[in-house]
């Protein structure tokens, strides 16, 4: 069962493996997403408890459970860094790096390449 507070803006359920411990999941663009879809509900990104005992993994997608393999030490401490970071942009804490600057424009090729592309078409034809 997976509760819902729009005053709190969380959504929390007790862990689907069956441990016990509680999840509660922060509903704003740098944490979590949950989508209405009328008689369903999912929750984005996946849940991901790498820091309990259990080391749990799944999405909640249309009300049901879909499991992933559990989280290995390696994987819950960059899901921690990622989530760190984005609550920081989310906050304004800092802020995000600039966009990467548009490529270039390409040069069309010069003569001298569109003579070895034309020669090249010549030997391709004579085969």
């Amino acid at each position: 069962m997976l509760y819902i507070s729009n005053r709190f803006k969380t959504a929390s359920h007790l862990c689907c493996c069956g441990c016990g411990n509680k999840v509660v999941t922060p509903l704003n663009p740098s944490k979590w997403r949950l989508i209405d879809h009328g008689s369903t509900v999912s929750l984005e990104p996946s849940i991901g408890l790498g820091v309990l005992p259990c080391r749990s993994h799944y999405w909640i997608r249309q009300s049901r459970i879909d499991w992933y393999p559990s989280m290995t030490y390696g994987e819950t401490q960059r899901a921690q860094r990622a989530d760190h970071y984005t609550s920081q942009v989310y906050t304004g804490e800092i802020k995000p790096p600039p966009p990467p600057p548009p490529p270039a424009p390409s040069t069309p090729p010069g003569w001298w390449q569109r003579l070895i592309a034309w020669v090249a078409t010549l030997f391709k034809r004579a085969k």
